[in-house]
């Protein structure tokens, strides 16, 4: 990793030019680097789910649940720091826990805003995307949570994913629908198994490490724990198995008046946010816990809350059952 070390001790001068901007320019790039959130895209996926478009919610969610995913294999793999980590010279405008290569941000950002502009089919949209990747390549950069290099290779792999995933969706998604719906289920547990087993692997080679000396800026961290993997894991687990359940069970309209639609969102959102505070607050923080909370918060949003409202009359079935691809 010489060649990295060098590069970052070129690039924190650039980092360090950056933060003597005006004070204003702060909480707008504060703003602009929440576009680049996986939270920020699994929020806007029951709005698209349940009031606008079942298929282009599942779409756009597991665009970014594979997006987020590689990037945190990815920063396990490569275990690099993060600028303030290493220059005490760099402000951490932000404080971030995990490594830093690829920046999870621009990653995100890239495959998910990119998946939208496809959605859309517009010019506009791509133009629209793609400034708001540079911004938020610019913000992680300026917050001195990442370095230039990193926020560029959050870019590739974003762009590398997106393009897998138009490629193989539709084949994927013909086979997946050709399984019996024990076998979605049963490759819905071991995917996310998988997932955590990658993670440990990619862990595997740097047994015994610890943070050095050099990192002291950094504070307390724990950059090699498996948490956010094991929670998408349990995200990738209710998403599969209950977007199998729901196209066996017969799709519905997310379609009607904007007065359902958004009784739709806030009762389904409630429920969300209860799983969410129980799992997080009131029950014992283990990996299990975790696993468990976000697979069952996840089946919520995708077969769940739909089933609910067509039995509440907030939702109608669809007219037609049509598979999700």
């Amino acid at each position: 990793m010489d060649f990295l070390d060098d590069l970052h001790i070129a690039e924190l001068e650039l980092i360090v030019g950056l933060q003597q901007w005006p004070d204003w320019v702060r909480p707008v790039l504060e703003l602009v680097s929440v576009f680049g959130t996986d939270t920020f895209f699994l929020l806007c996926l029951p709005i698209l789910y349940w009031c606008v478009d079942p298929r282009l919610g599942l779409r756009l969610g597991l665009t970014v649940l594979v997006a987020a995913s590689t990037n945190a294999i990815g920063k396990l793999a490569a275990h690099q720091p993060r600028p303030y980590w290493i220059d005490v010279r760099v402000r951490p405008l932000s404080v971030e826990g995990a490594f830093g290569l690829p920046s999870g941000h621009a990653q995100n950002g890239t495959a998910g805003l990119g998946r939208l502009a496809v959605m859309a089919g517009r010019p506009w949209a791509w133009w629209t995307a793609g400034a708001l990747t540079v911004l938020v390549c610019l913000s992680r950069v300026y917050l001195g949570v990442h370095f230039v290099s990193d926020v560029v290779g959050g870019v590739l792999l974003g762009a590398v994913v997106l393009v897998l995933v138009l490629k193989l969706e539709s084949p994927v998604t013909a086979w997946w629908l050709r399984l019996a719906l024990w076998a979605q289920l049963a490759a819905s547990a071991a995917l996310s198994f998988a997932l955590i087993g990658v993670a440990a692997l990619a862990n595997a080679p740097y047994a015994g490490w610890s943070p050095p000396a050099a990192w002291s800026a950094a504070g307390q961290i724990a950059p090699e724990s498996l948490d956010t993997i094991v929670t998408m894991a349990g995200v990738l687990l209710g998403t599969l198995a209950g977007a199998s359940i729901m196209y066996r069970i017969g799709w519905f309209d997310a379609g009607g008046p904007l007065g359902l639609r958004a009784a739709r969102w806030l009762l389904g959102t409630a429920v969300a946010v209860s799983i969410w505070y129980v799992q997080r607050e009131l029950l014992p923080q283990t990996g299990v816990v975790a696993y468990t909370g976000y697979a069952v918060l996840a089946l919520w949003v995708q077969l769940g809350a739909p089933v609910t409202f067509i039995r509440l009359g907030l939702m109608s079935r669809a007219r037609q059952a049509q598979a999700v691809h």
